[in-house]
């Protein structure tokens, strides 16, 4: 259980950056933009994790693929902080995710921000597929618990942030999981 949480602390850190960027720029989050933000993301990771289960079913070697999946999104999330563009501009931008600029996340822009905040964490899941159903309910719940508490922190706290390190710091962990997996 230890290890589904600190992975979905891991794969939610972008939902704090984002709250953090919502909240210096006064954007605010109704209740029905966080539950679709919640309910896209819990489709896409759990829709990879099922895919994961069909990987690990049909080869025996689905515990070792799962570790290469592992270290290769480690490496690109952690090579993604020297990025400009991110995985997106919703990603290293998230207030550009008001398209209508009225500081106020709409029904499709939180269809945006879930998808957004998931892709990354979905090959991620997909490897660890072995890990059980708590996994996506768990990155979902800590996902909008970042988000919200991002957008109180950054209005209280945090005026600025440049997340860009926070990726690296993900990016290192979740390699040196997935090495401790491919080593058994």
């Amino acid at each position: 259980m230890l290890k589904i949480l600190m992975l979905s602390i891991i794969l939610s850190i972008d939902a704090l950056s984002f709250g953090l960027s919502y909240g210096a720029n006064k954007i605010t989050l109704p209740l029905k933009s966080a539950i679709i933000i919640t309910v896209t993301g819990f489709v896409i990771i759990f829709g990879a994790m099922e895919l994961g289960n069909i990987v690990y079913s049909l080869f025996s070697f689905g515990k070792f693929l799962g570790g290469l999946i592992l270290v290769g999104m480690g490496i690109f999330i952690a090579g993604d902080f020297r990025s400009k563009k991110g995985l997106k501009t919703i990603i290293s931008h998230p207030e550009k995710s008001d398209k209508n600029l009225n500081g106020n996340i709409e029904t499709f822009e939180a269809l945006a921000i879930g998808t957004a905040l998931s892709l990354d964490s979905s090959a991620v899941v997909a490897g660890t597929a072995y890990m059980g159903y708590m996994l996506p309910l768990t990155i979902m719940i800590v996902q909008i618990v970042f988000l919200v508490t991002g957008i109180h922190l950054s209005k209280k706290i945090i005026p600025n942030i440049e997340g860009k390190y926070i990726a690296l710091i993900s990016g290192i962990i979740i390699i040196i999981m997935g090495f401790k997996q491919l080593a058994g």
